[in-house]
């Protein structure tokens, strides 16, 4: 075998250990998204980060009040029922946070907070679109672009009810509803989770081979430009490899 047929082949097999090793891994990730509400008399599902009532945070008792609606008995907190349903996002798509079953805003006539909590980044360059509050299972309001809450200071917090904010109507809010007494859904859609496809090299030109060497046989696999990025520690050990076995069976052949 003459030396440029060694050497080609060590070339091709470098190309292929170096396009596999450059494949762009997927950038989704997993996040998670929670009904926040509050009533007039502050019976309440805070965000999942808060350090009072937050997930995970329990009382002495060991009750954990993010579990369920909180009420209070004067200064105590007290568990005033329901059940919420969280959401686990994955991928581009529509979504719902939940609270169902027997919960008991005693004799509130109102919202003070309606919201969707999650731990998605701000700076993730994920949207939030078309936001659905939905109360006894009449949909009341939809935002097509989600309001997102200033005084969120890292993650993404769609907002529909804030009697504080005068972009969401203050005690006026922006729909009208009556107090629920079965369920409380808001639905919404999540886009930009997915991976951007990883950007490639054009291939480069071949050149004709020198009139001396022998004809390489032909390679009837089709090939793809290779990726761009280095090549992995593993793909250098491997070409050097191929290229050492070459030079030792050139001089066996001499």
């Amino acid at each position: 075998m003459k030396m440029s047929k060694i050497l080609a082949a060590a070339a091709a097999g470098a190309m292929a250990v170096s396009m596999m090793a450059a494949m762009p891994a997927s950038a989704e990730g997993t996040y998670h998204a929670y009904l926040g509400i509050q009533s007039a008399s502050f019976t309440f599902r805070n965000a999942w980060y808060e350090p009072n009532y937050g997930q995970g945070v329990a009382a002495e008792d060991g009750t954990n009040y993010f579990d369920h609606l909180t009420g209070w008995d004067g200064p105590t907190a007290t568990n005033n029922g329901g059940t919420f349903t969280d959401a686990e996002i994955t991928g581009d798509g529509t979504y719902s946070v939940s609270l169902t079953g027997d919960f008991n805003f005693g004799s509130d006539e109102a919202l003070n907070l309606l919201f969707v909590s999650t731990d998605i980044p701000l700076d993730a360059g994920i949207t939030i679109s078309d936001v659905k509050v939905k109360i006894d299972g009449s949909t009341k309001y939809t935002f097509d672009e989600a309001y997102l809450s200033p005084d969120a200071a890292e993650y993404l917090e769609p907002m529909a009810i804030n009697i504080w904010n005068d972009d969401l109507g203050k005690a006026d809010g922006l729909f009208g509803y009556t107090m629920p007494t079965s369920s409380v859904e808001v639905e919404f859609t999540v886009s930009g989770m997915a991976a951007a496809p990883a950007e490639t090299e054009a291939a480069p030109e071949e050149t004709a081979a020198p009139a001396e060497t022998e004809a390489a046989p032909a390679d009837t696999t089709e090939t793809t430009a290779p990726a761009t990025g280095n090549a992995s520690a593993a793909a250098i050990v491997a070409v050097m490899a191929v290229a050492g076995t070459a030079a030792v069976i050139s001089k066996k052949r001499k």
